[in-house]
């Protein structure tokens, strides 16, 4: 499976207005395009890289989804494969935001860095970024929240020889020096990690933290699917009860 992205609108250079600009072409920065491309607005996204890049450069050989394949329903572009109870790898989740993006078709300006967005008089926003400046009615970020990884300071003192990753780097047990390895974090990553090495007959130590935890089944039927039959996954914020607290919750930890 090639992880280069294809199957995208070539958007223009600098000084070009648009009703919408979306700064992101992730999976949430194309299901904008595609509303946008349905209700008929014109619209540019804005990508860095290359769309769904993350997917592609930055997930470890054996990485697979937490949540099972029904699950999986961008817009317009359900889960096409005979398995919706399973959970798919990371070749088959390329696979399926390749299909989406084809679908699509969203205008897409990749390789684009975006540096600022300001708000005119007019009410209007303008955006600079390093293909030149554009101007836009409205500007949608959708950009991600993980940007930044979380190392712990006490790893500045740890001596050089240690090989150190941060779990985006992360890919397989073998591309690892020989010896123990300590996962730092047993969320969704810490946790896959560590069980790709202990698989890989290698010896391992996961550093628990306190991310949250459910069971992945509960009389007998899987704990999404629960959730499912109890809506809880069409909540709107304002009827969670944490409120808009929860846009900053994390999610239950499962493993696939």
């Amino acid at each position: 499976m090639s992880n280069t992205a294809h199957s995208v609108s070539a958007g223009p250079r600098g000084n070009g207005h648009y009703s919408v600009l979306v700064v992101g072409g992730g999976q949430a920065g194309l299901s904008i395009s595609y509303y946008l491309k349905q209700a008929g607005v014109d619209h540019l996204v804005i990508e860095k890289q290359t769309v769904t890049h993350t997917w592609r450069n930055q997930r470890w050989d054996a990485f697979c989804l937490v949540t099972p394949n029904w699950q999986c329903a961008l817009p317009g572009y359900p889960y096409p494969g005979d398995d919706p109870h399973g959970f798919m790898k990371k070749d088959e989740i390329i696979a399926y935001l390749d299909g989406f993006i084809a679908m699509v078709d969203a205008p897409v300006l990749e390789y684009t860095q975006v540096s600022r967005v300001k708000r005119l008089d007019s009410g209007a926003y303008a955006v600079v970024t390093t293909q030149g400046d554009f101007t836009a009615d409205h500007v949608v970020v959708a950009s991600g929240g993980y940007h930044s990884p979380i190392v712990p300071r006490m790893a500045e003192r740890l001596p050089a020889q240690i090989v150190q990753l941060q779990s985006s780097e992360y890919r397989n047990p073998q591309a690892l020096p020989d010896g123990g390895v300590l996962v730092v974090g047993s969320g969704q990553s810490g946790a896959q990690i560590a069980e790709d090495l202990h698989l890989a007959g290698r010896k391992v130590v996961l550093a628990v933290g306190d991310a949250p935890r459910c069971a992945r089944f509960y009389r007998g039927r899987d704990v999404v699917d629960w959730l499912a039959d109890m809506q809880y996954y069409d909540m709107p914020v304002e009827k969670h009860p944490l409120r808009e607290g929860v846009r900053d919750n994390t999610n239950h930890y499962v493993t696939g």
